[in-house]
């Protein structure tokens, strides 16, 4: 297991989900997994949503956004944000701050080497196929298997070789679905 300082990654949006921070450790982190076209001046007054690609992670995203807001809970969820060398596992609060922003804070919980997958490197040529893969829990639909772990579905699909490799098109699991699409439930739980 890799063990770092813990970094917390911030950033915030408005009432309208618009993003109006990112700090320093949220731009390094993007730099760190290939994603250089996230800097502060590529994402600060753009709409949070258009950097989700898919419905599914928006509407929940959206129903925490809401519940957070009415509410004054704050909201712990934790992801996976792989790279193609590590296992990342994260977790993220959101909580309210004045005049309805939301503050984002990710941190690194820990970090697992594994054997490099393809799949999870964004500069791979990718063929005209799709993985459908969870944007939280990081499984991928593999039928008729169903949801499997990324690294049984490297196995299954021979993504740990180079070659080209399918696009990834993200959803939420039903797993991920049934523990955070209600906050309110998740909120109880957590203070029993």
């Amino acid at each position: 297991m890799v063990t770092q300082t813990a970094h917390v990654y911030r950033y915030r949006v408005d009432a309208s989900d618009m993003i109006v921070a990112v700090d320093q450790w949220w731009i390094a982190f993007a730099r760190e997994n290939n994603t250089t076209d996230l800097d502060e001046d590529s994402v600060v007054g753009k709409s949070l949503w258009d950097f989700i690609s898919d419905y599914p992670t928006q509407r929940l995203y959206q129903e925490i956004h809401r519940f957070v807001r009415m509410t004054g809970n704050p909201i712990t969820v934790p992801f996976r944000c792989d790279s193609p060398t590590l296992r990342r596992y994260m977790q993220l609060t959101i909580r309210r701050l004045e005049t309805q922003e939301l503050g984002y804070e990710s941190v690194l919980l820990r970090a697992v080497p594994s054997r490099r997958l393809a799949i999870l490197d964004p500069t791979e040529e990718r063929s005209a196929a799709f993985l459908t893969m969870c944007s939280f829990c990081k499984r991928s639909l593999v039928e008729p298997s169903g949801w499997l772990e990324i690294e049984n579905i490297a196995i299954k699909l021979r993504l740990y070789r180079k070659q080209t490799v399918p696009e990834i098109r993200y959803t939420v699991c039903p797993d991920c679905e049934d523990q955070y699409s209600n906050p309110k439930k998740q909120t109880e739980s957590s203070t029993r």
